[in-house]
């Protein structure tokens, strides 16, 4: 027991938590339903377990034999696949990639009419008043009139959604919006932001980080810790659902209700995890909008820029920061008030 557990801690130690949890387990699983479910006796009465180390005839270390084996190392190659494509899983699950709009178009359609019902007009007065912001900023003049009747509008249409729905599942900007109820919980982490304070989150969040620092190593390591359960909820998903697609058209080929029961309860499997993401990553859009709000200054104080007045002159400074980063022209830097 304690040569086990000290190759499980080198492995540990090696690879690390997040390949493990969001790569290694995830793919052990898929592979094991493969090798012990789908492709094993009963379900297929013909088939045997795979074994790529027929030589090993004593369990390893006491416990792994050579289908164990197999399928570790299986699961292994797999996880090195995985991994650095999670940005992809991300996207996958957001609805993101090329093409998936039109494959879960009727998703799409339904994530429209929910929004136009319950989010249609505070966009288009919140355009309004970001219009009109623009227009005050450039002519240094604001109609008063129009601006209040736009913060009792949207303050009454605030009021109707939230009744509805307290919190927020969906980006306000129609734009944002994704097919998906995982992509939408990030498509509201990446507008919250935006929208307070015409920061762009993407370019942003890494500056923000850094200026972070140890100072605010607590928030810092929740987020962390929550990007770490989604991974590994959603890699859990994917593993989970893809095995019950497999279930599912193994079942429908040998004409075998037992396989559709295993897809179907593969199925809710990866439905839980799948929700468990949504949950998890609205949890850290919550911390991400929590450093936003607190630490944003820390990077105009890093930039050696002047602190804006307003939330108007803060929008116009963010925008204006952010095409410098992105673009690298030196006028639009040298709009920016430097700090005294």
């Amino acid at each position: 027991m304690g040569n086990l557990s000290d190759f499980v801690e080198g492995i540990v130690n090696h690879l690390g938590r997040s390949f493990l949890l969001a790569g290694f387990v995830p793919m052990l699983i898929l592979v094991a339903v493969n090798q012990y479910v789908l492709f094993a006796p009963p379900l297929q009465p013909d088939a045997t377990v795979l074994n790529l180390f027929p030589q090993v005839v004593d369990p390893w270390l006491g416990l792994f034999s050579g289908e164990t084996l197999t399928t570790i190392v299986l699961a292994l190659a797999l996880a090195f696949v995985v991994v650095p494509l999670n940005t992809l899983v991300i996207k996958l699950f957001e609805g993101l990639l090329p093409g998936m709009k039109a494959i879960l178009f009727p998703f799409y359609a339904v994530q429209l009419g929910r929004h136009g019902r319950l989010y249609g007009a505070i966009a288009e007065k919140r355009a309004a008043m970001d219009e009109l912001s623009a227009e005050a900023q450039e002519s240094g003049k604001r109609d008063e009139t129009k601006q209040e009747a736009l913060v009792l509008a949207l303050d009454d249409l605030h009021g109707a959604k939230e009744k509805k729905e307290p919190t927020q599942s969906m980006p306000f900007d129609r734009h944002r919006l994704t097919p998906t109820q995982f992509g939408n919980a990030w498509a509201v982490m990446e507008e919250y932001p935006h929208a307070r304070y015409g920061i762009d989150s993407m370019v942003f969040w890494p500056y923000l980080r850094t200026v972070m620092g140890s100072e605010q190593a607590t928030l810092l390591a929740g987020i962390d810790g929550q990007k770490l359960l989604i991974d590994v909820t959603i890699s859990l998903a994917l593993a989970l659902g893809l095995s019950a697609l497999e279930a599912l058209a193994l079942g429908v080929l040998r004409v075998n209700l037992t396989l559709v029961a295993v897809a179907v309860v593969l199925a809710v499997l990866y439905w839980a995890f799948y929700q468990a993401g949504v949950s998890y990553t609205r949890s850290m859009a919550v911390m991400v909008g929590q450093a936003f709000d607190l630490y944003r200054y820390k990077i105009l104080d890093a930039f050696g820029l002047a602190r804006p007045a307003n939330l108007d002159a803060e929008y116009w400074l963010w925008s204006r920061l952010s095409a410098f980063v992105r673009r690298g022209e030196p006028f639009y830097f040298d709009m920016l008030e430097r700090k005294e």
